[in-house]
């Protein structure tokens, strides 16, 4: 019968289970009402979880040898976004250590998070699952050479092209995904072996990286502890040694950037040989950016589900679009639809969470739809129920993250400042939701006399749904 892997991808900044009481995204909720442990009823023989970080946290550091170098690599992920190929090779070799023919593959995630999961779903469409390792014999589990194998799939393979157009690279990195395929017997020309069976995200964004002003201060945050390590290890040398104070921290500081400039280049520089005929060499620089973003459905996958959020309005975390190109949806007769997306009253965390657990009663909503749709298909996810206690109310709070960054910087500035700057996130209202499919939780919303949003009580009047059909008729009944 097999069994399910159960992938968690979480968002930026979020790592649930670090301190008792602290605030937990919708995934984390998941993942310890999904996971297996002395505390579970989940029988591992029949599902197993694995919950990956997101970007720039501790977790997402591990492995660095000291305090201050994970502290520079969680800076790094955060500016440029270059964390995100570990992620997805952390939760890939995952699959690759725990995969047996006929298991289940779920992959759950939110924000960037949500991103990164979309992003293994497409590489198990490219390179499937390996049966065999680099000597042909059976793939070890749990040896570095499987980690080596993972990295090889992401960086050489799914890598490919990254952040460039589509239609421009797509050839070649479906070429070096049926080598991929046959080296280590993942499935044939025609296609990989494994496609994911549920793929459910919340608010997908691609934000790859800080801007404007966050990157510019973790930018100077990164030199200045560049600047401060160099110093020391300067200092320490002159104290200790007698060498060239200047001297010293000039090659440590050299040092440090030809580390990064070459380390840099080793992740970008992509090459295919003897393709698109024998002897031709073709390479380009490639890497994760604000654009051009992975919008692909596997059409080998067998359920999707994304949660949107109506309410987010900053401009840095856009939706990434979703779907089947040039193909419609092929839904199975008796089956639920494949390929569900719905929006949902709330900004980017009201949907998926992360919040106090005493505002968090719209992304329970979207939590609780998830979960729903996760348990009503064939071969479902298991679910503790006694570990998942949800209050959706379409009367929840609903949270401003432009509001609260400016007050959060106006009570660092002195008050004459605040009164006549008021730096925040540049706005760019979600225009896209306009005639779109919503979640019953917004009419409800809409009905209520009012509701807490952004700090002020009224009723639930999003701009960008004024011309909908289905909501004008709640701006002309207010005149």
């Amino acid at each position: 019968m097999g069994k399910n892997i159960v992938i968690f991808s979480d968002g930026t900044g979020q790592a649930g289970g670090v301190r008792p009481d602290q605030r937990l995204s919708n995934v984390y909720k998941l993942y310890r009402a999904s996971r297996s442990g002395p505390d579970s009823p989940i029988d591992p023989a029949a599902q197993i979880a694995f919950y990956d970080a997101g970007l720039g946290t501790e977790d997402d550091a591990a492995g660095a040898p000291t305090r201050f170098v994970r502290w520079i690599r969680k800076l790094l992920g955060s500016v440029t976004g270059r964390g995100i190929t570990r992620n997805i090779v952390d939760c890939y070799q995952h699959v690759l250590d725990h995969y047996e023919p006929g298991d289940r593959i779920f992959i759950f995630g939110f924000s960037r998070g949500a991103y990164t999961a979309r992003c293994i779903a497409n590489l198990l469409e490219l390179c499937g699952v390996p049966a065999k390792g680099r000597d042909d014999r059976p793939l070890p589990r749990l040896k570095p050479e499987v980690r080596e194998i993972a990295e090889e799939a992401v960086r050489t393979v799914y890598e490919h092209g990254a952040g460039r157009s589509v239609a421009k690279f797509d050839a070649e990195r479906n070429e070096l995904a049926r080598r991929f395929r046959d080296k280590y017997a993942s499935g044939d020309a025609d296609g990989s072996n494994v496609h994911p069976h549920f793929v459910g995200v919340f608010d997908t964004v691609a934000s790859l990286g800080a801007r404007g002003l966050v990157r510019f201060g973790l930018g100077v945050g990164l030199v200045l502890g560049l600047a401060a390590a160099a110093s020391f290890v300067g200092l320490v040398a002159r104290v200790g040694f007698g060498l060239s104070f200047w001297a010293v921290t000039a090659i440590v500081t050299g040092g440090a950037l030809i580390a990064f400039a070459a380390s840099s280049l080793r992740s970008t520089v992509h090459v295919i040989r003897d393709f698109p005929n024998k002897g031709d060499r073709r390479r380009h620089i490639a890497k994760w950016e604000m654009k051009n973003y992975d919008q692909r459905l596997p059409h080998g996958i067998r359920f999707a589900r994304h949660a949107m959020a109506i309410d987010e309005t900053r401009a840095d975390f856009p939706r990434v679009k979703w779907g089947w190109k040039g193909r419609k949806d092929e839904r199975i007769e008796g089956e639920p639809e494949r390929f569900v997306q719905l929006w949902f009253a709330g900004n980017h965390s009201d949907i998926g969470g992360s919040y106090p657990e005493e505002e968090s009663r719209l992304s329970d909503i979207s939590l609780q739809w998830m979960v729903k749709e996760a348990t009503s298909i064939p071969d479902p996810l298991i679910v503790d129920d006694a570990r998942l206690k949800l209050y959706p109310s379409a009367a929840g709070v609903q949270h401003c993250e432009v509001d609260a960054m400016r007050d959060r910087l106006a009570a660092w500035m002195p008050r004459w400042l605040a009164r006549r700057w008021k730096p925040t996130w540049k706005e760019a209202p979600r225009t896209e939701v306009l005639g779109a499919t919503m979640h019953s939780s917004v009419d409800e919303r809409f009905a209520l006399p009012g509701v807490w949003k952004c700090g002020r009580y009224g009723p639930y009047r999003p701009e960008t749904l004024r011309n909908d059909p289905h909501y004008s008729a709640f701006w002309r009944e207010a005149k």
